[in-house]
């Protein structure tokens, strides 16, 4: 060869050899060296057989041919040129090595990336300028119901909402102009006909021109969002209706006041009056919001004298004796209150004992395109590989899980499950070698020992021979949302239980007040034989009345209903204890419907109109008699069981009911008219029955006996009164 040719070859970094016709290596240059060695042979020696042939065929064809040949860790593509006039063939190698790495690094890139778009809690979303579909991940046609197949080559068009069909249009024009649109909210048809909300990022796609070829979306299903924006406005609704009940309340206590012989007021703890009763009123005059030393005397400050602070400062009853602006001297009674918004009071009772005032109180209730994704995702990112070990996970993680990426990353993953979770995966992980992509609610336990609830995402990861891997995994924390499914399960019972729970106490708190007064009394002569002690226990009756629905309420599954078969049998015999008719013998018979359950609405009035009846002819049925019968029956109207009507408004029922309560005592006069007598008792058992909308019936002959019809409205089972109140 010429010496210029063979110093160029020679200095050849690639591999150059000549072998003649037969196979015999002519010449090589020092590059050729590995492959030589791969070939097991030298210059003046014959080339393996599969290398001879390809010699044979170029040089038979006389055309090049081509063969990749790896030495160890590189890789060789080997050209065959024939030289046919020389009967030889030149052989030149190029190393190919890097390309190779550098392909089998890119499929492991868009292998990651692809994995990490469909296993995204996002749907992805990509069209064409004229908005068709070119690409979903699976996450977005879930999200819609669909197939990917379903949505490829449709117009996106064709699944929005109709409500938002001409604000999309807009959208599409403004992401043409090259505008991006982020953190919109739209509503589209899912393929069963129902809606999915999503919170949506769109960017116009542009090619190396900077025309636009489409647009690429990003949505996050928020309808679950949307559901539970929905519930909480139900439950202000309730909460303001709650609040509103407590006013009503309130102001029924407030009426009830009204009625008590006694002056009561109400103070807040700077001494504000926040309401005084009836008698208070008269005597005192109007309070108009001052303070009560304003109010009482004309003071600009609190009095030196006064006493009721006193039960702030111990929280128990405190008794005291204060002289009027008039002269009059009134015992006092201060009793620690609690307003329904938690803040304390003083409920005062005040006794003009000159006068031996009737005295009665009150109520109360009370890599870089995937690690910038996984490191800026919302969601917590990890890979856990075939040996269950933790491999990678991102700041989302540690922040979720309480843990650096030091303390988590090698651990298996079983040490952060907890034992009711530790089932399901297991039963995830047996599917090895296969493609897991599934969709789990995962309870986890944090660093600090508290429980972490996730929505996680599991998709398989496979090397591109097809081996596992391992698992992707997409945390989303939803442990707040399973914080507030519970606590709304549980506040509704809470509330009510809470509700009844301190009406009862409060008119337990007015019972035992009118007992401590009418105490004072007791062993006074001049007292004892007048109408004052009679009043005491008349009032303390009406409230036990009351108190007792709402103990039975607070005791009883049901919190709305009560079942006033119950309620009459245990208040007919308290009544039979309270009066004890000297050596009479006189029984109780009662005929009551099993099971009749009634709101409060309709079981308050109805409870004061039965301790009415019953204890008048406990005092006033049987004077010097031996014996005597008192009967109490209450049904559904109807000889073979209820009349219940529809009623006037749909889905409402109007249910019947008749109320006996009768005696074989002394009776009334014949010549006396219900309506036209002035006891307390019987004028409230007329007001009562009145606001029940119902029917009075006295009969006088063989004793006395009332009948009281009334009808209540059922919806659903809830039965009602037509608008009850107690007092108004």
């Amino acid at each position: 060869m010429n010496t210029k040719i063979e110093k160029l070859l020679a200095n050849n970094p690639n591999p150059v050899l000549s072998v003649d016709k037969d196979g015999t290596v002519l010449y090589s240059n020092e590059s050729s060296e590995p492959l030589l060695q791969e070939w097991g042979t030298k210059i003046g020696e014959k080339l393996p057989s599969s290398i001879e042939d390809l010699v044979l065929k170029t040089i038979s064809w006389n055309s090049p041919e081509t063969k990749e040949v790896r030495v160890g860790k590189r890789v060789y593509r080997i050209n065959f040129q024939p030289l046919s006039e020389e009967e030889c063939v030149n052989i030149y190698g190029f190393d190919i090595s890097d390309r190779e790495d550098l392909e089998e690094k890119l499929w492991e890139c868009e292998e990651k990336y692809c994995s990490i778009v469909e296993t995204a809690n996002e749907g992805i979303w990509i069209t064409d300028t004229e908005a068709v579909t070119t690409f979903v991940n699976q996450r977005m046609a879930e999200m819609l119901g669909y197939t990917t197949e379903e949505m490829i080559g449709k117009s996106a068009f064709d699944f929005v909402d109709k409500d938002d069909m001409e604000s999309s249009f807009t959208r599409i024009k403004s992401q043409q102009e090259g505008i991006k649109e982020k953190g919109y909210e739209m509503k589209f048809c899912r393929k069963d006909g129902s809606i999915v909300w999503s919170l949506v990022n769109s960017t116009p796609l542009l090619d190396a021109e900077g025309k636009h070829t489409g647009n690429m979306s990003m949505y996050s299903d928020i309808t679950q969002c949307k559901k539970a924006e929905k519930e909480l406005k139900r439950t202000n609704e309730e909460l303001e209706k709650w609040n509103q009940e407590t006013i009503n309340e309130r102001q029924r206590l407030y009426n009830l006041l009204d009625t008590l012989p006694a002056m009561i007021i109400l103070l807040t703890s700077d001494y504000h009056v926040a309401f005084a009763n009836r008698r208070f009123r008269k005597r005192f005059g109007d309070p108009g919001g001052r303070h009560c030393y304003e109010y009482y005397f004309g003071f600009t400050r609190p009095c030196e004298f006064c006493e009721s602070h006193k039960v702030l400062e111990t929280g128990q009853p405190h008794h005291w004796e204060v002289s009027g602006p008039d002269g009059s001297v009134y015992d006092a009674y201060n009793l620690p209150f609690t307003d329904v918004d938690g803040s304390p009071m003083i409920l005062e009772m005040d006794i003009d004992v000159t006068e031996q005032k009737k005295a009665e109180e009150r109520l109360q209730e009370s890599e870089e395109r995937y690690r910038n994704i996984v490191e800026t995702a919302n969601e917590g990112i990890s890979i856990i590989d075939a040996e269950e070990r933790i491999t990678f996970v991102n700041k989302q993680v540690e922040d979720m899980f309480g843990y650096s990426s030091e303390e988590l990353i090698g651990r298996s993953m079983w040490d952060f499950l907890s034992d009711e979770s530790k089932a399901v995966i297991k039963h995830v992980f047996s599917k090895k070698g296969k493609n897991i992509n599934e969709s789990l609610e995962i309870k986890f336990i944090r660093k600090d020992g508290f429980p972490l609830w996730t929505h996680t995402n599991s998709k398989s990861i496979f090397d591109k021979d097809g081996k596992f891997l391992g698992t992707l995994n997409l945390h989303t924390d939803i442990t707040k949302r399973k914080e507030v499914e519970e606590a709304l399960r549980n506040f509704e019972i809470a509330r009510k239980k809470e509700i009844h729970h301190r009406i009862k106490n409060n008119l337990q708190v007015i019972s035992s007040l009118l007992d401590l007064q009418a105490e004072k009394f007791r062993n006074r002569k001049i007292i004892n034989e007048s109408e004052v002690l009679e009043a005491f226990r008349e009032s303390q009756d009406r409230v036990k009345s009351m108190a007792l629905i709402h103990e039975e309420l607070y005791k009883g599954e049901e919190l709305d209903k009560l079942n006033f078969s119950l309620y009459i049998k245990e208040l007919a015999d308290a009544l039979f204890v309270t009066y004890k008719i000297g050596n009479a013998d006189v029984s109780l018979n009662m005929d009551l419907e099993e099971n009749i359950l009634l709101d409060m609405d309709t079981a308050i009035p109805l409870g004061i109109i039965v301790n009415e009846l019953v204890s008048n002819s406990l005092k006033y049925a049987f004077p010097d008699r031996e014996n005597g019968e008192i009967q109490i029956k209450f049904h559904k109207k109807g000889e073979n069981g209820s009349i219940i009507e529809e009623s006037k408004n749909e889905g409402y029922k109007s249910t019947s009911f008749i109320l006996t309560i009768s005696d074989n005592g002394v009776g009334i006069s014949e010549d006396l008219d219900i309506k036209e007598l002035d006891s307390l008792g019987l004028q409230l058992v007329t007001f009562l029955v009145d606001q029940l909308d119902g029917e009075l019936e006295l009969k006088k002959s063989n004793g006395t006996e009332f009948i009281i019809k009334f009808s209540v409205v059922e919806k659903n089972n809830h039965a009602s009164a037509s608008a009850p109140h107690l007092i108004k």
